[in-house]
């Protein structure tokens, strides 16, 4: 993600894959980055406040064995889990991300535009 954010565009019931910070084990600590992703409303994105929002994933364990920590997002509009979030097709959805422990680097975003599943009223890429 960028400072000035990103710009993704999906299909409904497609996924978005994120993955976390990964280090070997020589990596000195105060140089591994650790993030708390939020999904916020647009006020949020647009101000950086995770008060506008709630936690989606945290990304607190850079030495994972085997391979980075990987969240899968479904862009579904019904969600079978009673904490699954739903989307709907037309609509923006705002991430953002900040540092856990260095302070000083800045809140970095994302902005997911969610397409239709049909041919239908789709996006253009």
């Amino acid at each position: 993600m960028r400072r000035d954010g990103y710009t993704v565009q999906v299909n409904v019931n497609d996924y978005l894959d994120i993955y976390c910070p990964h280090y070997n084990e020589t990596t000195l600590d105060h140089k591994m980055e650790q993030y708390i992703l939020y999904m916020v409303n647009y006020e949020g994105y647009r101000t950086c406040n995770i008060s506008q929002g709630f936690k989606r994933w945290e990304c607190n364990r850079p030495h994972a064995p085997h391979s980075p920590i990987k969240f899968s997002e479904k862009f579904q509009r019904y969600s079978a889990f009673s904490l699954g979030y739903e989307f709907h097709a037309g609509h923006e959805y705002y991430y953002i991300s900040t540092p856990t422990h260095n302070h000083r680097r800045s809140c970095l975003k994302m902005k997911v535009f969610v397409c239709c599943a049909t041919s239908e009223y789709c996006c253009i890429f």
